[in-house]
C-alpha cells in the first residue's frame, strides 16, 4: 500500500521526537568494579632543576587562549602580583632573550554541583627544550551554563599564587 508524504512526514517527526527524548534520559553509570579502574591524576615528570637560578631568571608567560578576557586579565595581574612577592622577574613575551618562557592553559570543567579550574604550564627554555610542568586545580561554584561562571577571582588568584610559586621553588 503506497504511503502519502503526509504519513512520511508524520513518521519522520515521529523518530525524530523519540531520538531526542532519548537522547535526554540520563544513563546509568557503570557500576563499580566493573571494567577498568579509575586512574589517578599522573605524576608530573619533572626534567630537573633549573639550569639558571636566582635572579639572573626571567620568565616569559605566552599568552593563555581559551580563557574568557575578564579572567586572563586577573590571572596577568596576579601572576605579576605574586611574582614580585616571590622575587621572579617577569618579562613581556615579546622581549627577546627571556631566560625562560611559560606556556600553558586554563580550562574551566564543570556543572551545576561544581567546577574545576585546571590548569597546566609548561616550562622552556630559549631553544624551546620542556624543562619543566606545573599543574593544579582550584574547585569554584557550579553553573549549568558555562563552566566559566563558576570560576571567580580567587581561584585565579589561587592558581597563579600556586605557580609562581612552584616556579619560585624550581628556580
Amino acid at each position: 500500500m503506497p504511503r502519502t508524504v503526509g504519513s512520511i512526514l508524520r513518521l519522520a517527526l515521529l523518530l525524530i521526537g523519540a531520538t531526542a527524548i532519548a537522547a535526554c534520559t540520563p544513563m546509568e553509570p557503570p557500576k563499580l568494579g566493573s571494567g577498568p579502574p579509575a586512574l589517578k591524576m599522573a605524576q608530573v615528570r619533572n626534567l630537573g632543576s633549573a639550569p639558571v637560578k636566582g635572579p639572573a631568571a626571567t620568565f616569559a608567560f605566552v599568552a593563555v587562549k581559551g580563557t574568557p578576557a575578564t579572567r586572563a586579565f586577573e590571572l596577568e595581574a596576579d601572576l605579576k602580583k605574586y611574582a614580585a612577592t616571590r622575587n621572579l622577574r617577569l618579562v613581556p613575551e615579546t622581549e627577546p632573550g627571556a631566560t625562560y618562557y611559560v606556556k600553558g592553559y586554563l580550562s574551566a570543567i564543570g556543572d551545576s554541583h561544581g567546577t574545576l579550574l585546571v590548569y597546566v604550564w609548561d616550562v622552556y627554555d630559549s631553544a624551546g627544550n620542556p624543562l619543566h610542568r606545573i599543574s593544579g586545580q582550584e574547585t569554584g561554584g557550579g553553573s549549568d551554563a558555562d563552566p566559566w561562571v563558576g570560576i571567580d577571582s580567587g581561584n585565579v588568584d589561587a592558581a597563579a599564587r600556586e605557580t609562581i610559586d612552584k616556579l619560585a621553588d624550581w628556580v
